[in-house]
């Protein structure tokens, strides 16, 4: 039998200990495990008993009708303390307890996970509990390539973590794959061209954000706990194109072969860049984004670290006009812009919390910030929502790459939590939620079958001074809609923006056109349709 005594002072006890808690910090900030404070849950006797004849002090929510469940919301320690004493005795009240902050199930247990917590609040533990990345649900492994100074391939963190190609025999001195690299067995040094990568602090620092090996009981945790990291150590411009070719052909092998060659690499990430330069000034290198994109790769960009506009001063390569590409500054843990970091309303699609990031670091752990930190994280979000149980993007992986990575980069842009002070700043005006975009994705998921871009109705036709567009596309845009007169000559070209709805409806304006017979041609950057419009 209980001791009445013991029960009354470790009750007094718990009412202090919440009190303080409740002082300290509010709800909000209540770390998993703890009791939320002023907060209690009953259950009546009878669900029909009137809830509100019983309880006098407290806000009352209804959790469940059919069983009679309410959550009891108090506004200071003395009524919570009183209320619940008296419930405990009420014969119409069958239990009560308290409510608590949960626990996830999928945090990692590698040491230093504590003061990772840019990826808590950007959405990735949440994320975690559906899937800890590595792989797609159809069992291909999900690889993410790394451009930097160079890595420390070595570390504990991150060599496991490392792709292994295949189709190399190791220290043969032979070329077995024919990629035009010899026990290229990770990726290569082209800035020294050679399999082995030299050692640098800054590669180190954005691949273990991206790619530190999760839940292994040391350090800490990469964005998915299970990527698979190809390295590239970069000196120049020459050798960036020359990393992204190698990017292409393992992607495109994999593409190609459906899976039985190459590698399925869905992102790489530009921590790196050139300041005060426009892409239009390289166009080499800025179309090696468009080259990506088509075999279904997207691009994770640093924008520059310094406190200016880039559209107006300029910033390689987050100036690039792709649909592949996504340029990223950096915030503080306030989700503000970090003093020094770059903005541009074009070019800089959304922010991402770089500061105060803990990573691997040479022969270790330590901390890492600016904009270089912003972007594997996006990065990391992007191979990601590739794990997700999607059958509709497993369908586009391989029957249409570029649509698959258009999804997930809009499913990135379209969630992002949006914030006032950036509003004016960057293109979304906020910050990665990788949370919000994987339910969004998960969203458009359901439909087993990939539908193609279509126009669906085109009406009144014939049309006066304007006419819907109704149309149905996997990818959301955002779509060219041109004119094309009997002649064959393109009189108009419409920008009709990206788009989250299907079909879509859209009114067009066209006053201004002759009257007479055209054909509409819808294209979304990928995919083509078109249909007769007369216009009288």
């Amino acid at each position: 039998m209980s001791n009445p005594l013991f029960n009354k002072v470790s009750f007094v006890l718990l009412m202090l200990t919440c009190q303080l808690l409740s002082a300290q910090r509010g709800n909000d900030n209540l770390a998993p495990g703890d009791r939320i404070p002023l907060r209690t849950l009953v259950r009546l006797a009878e669900p029909e008993t009137d809830i509100k004849r019983l309880v006098t002090e407290a806000e009352i929510e209804r959790v469940s009708s059919r069983y009679g469940i309410y959550q009891l919301n108090y506004g200071n320690v003395d009524n919570w303390l009183a209320d619940y004493e008296s419930l405990e005795r009420l014969p119409d009240i069958a239990t009560l307890q308290f409510d608590y902050r949960l626990e996830s199930r999928n945090r990692p247990n590698d040491e230093e996970y504590e003061r990772q917590t840019n990826l808590v609040s950007m959405g990735f533990e949440r994320v975690w509990e559906t899937t800890t990345g590595g792989t797609t649900t159809t069992g291909d492994q999900i690889v993410v390539a790394i451009l930097d100074e160079g890595f420390d391939a070595d570390h504990p963190d991150l060599v496991n973590s490392l792709w292994r190609n295949t189709g190399e025999i190791l220290g043969d001195g032979i070329d077995n794959d024919g990629n035009g690299y010899v026990d290229d067995e990770y990726g290569w040094d082209f800035s020294r061209d050679e399999p082995n990568l030299r050692n640098s602090m800054h590669g180190t620092q954005v691949a273990g954000i991206i790619g530190a090996r999760g839940n292994n009981g040391i350090g800490v945790t990469g964005t998915s706990w299970n990527n698979r990291l190809m390295l590239f150590a970069i000196d120049d411009v020459t050798n960036i194109i020359q990393a992204y070719e190698y990017v292409l052909e393992q992607r495109k092998r994999w593409n190609d072969s459906n899976g039985a060659e190459g590698a399925l690499v869905v992102a790489t990430n530009a921590s790196f860049g050139l300041e005060g330069q426009n892409c239009s000034d390289f166009p080499i290198w800025g179309e090696m984004y468009e080259l990506l994109g088509e075999e279904g790769i997207l691009t994770a960009a640093s924008t520059a670290n310094r406190s200016w506009d880039v559209d107006e001063r300029g910033d390689m390569p987050t100036t690039c006009p792709s649909d592949y590409v996504i340029g990223v500054t950096n915030v503080t843990d306030e989700n503000r812009l970090e003093q020094g970091s770059a903005w541009g309303s074009t070019s800089v699609d959304l922010a991402a919390m770089g500061q105060g990031s803990f990573t691997t670091i040479l022969n270790g752990y330590g901390g890492f910030g600016n904009t270089s930190a912003a972007a594997p994280y996006v990065t990391g979000a992007i191979a990601l929502l590739y794990s997700l149980p999607c059958p509709r993007i497993n369908a586009l992986l391989r029957d249409n790459p570029p649509v698959a990575a258009r999804l997930v980069r809009q499913s990135i842009l379209r969630t992002v939590s949006e914030q006032q002070s950036l509003e004016q700043l960057i293109a979304t005006g906020g910050v990665l939620d990788v949370a919000a975009a994987a339910e969004d994705l998960l969203a458009t998921c359901s439909a087993s079958e990939v539908e193609e871009l279509t126009i669906s109705a085109v009406y009144p036709n014939p049309a006066g001074a304007s006419f819907q567009l109704e149309f149905g596309d996997p990818a959301l845009g955002p779509y060219t809609l041109e004119f094309i007169d009997v002649a064959g000559r393109v009189v108009r070209i419409d920008q009709l923006g990206e788009e989250s709805a299907l079909p879509f409806s859209n009114g067009i304006s066209v006053e201004d056109l002759p009257r007479g017979v055209y054909v509409l041609r819808l294209s979304n950057g990928v995919e083509m349709t078109q249909v007769r419009v007369v216009l009288q």
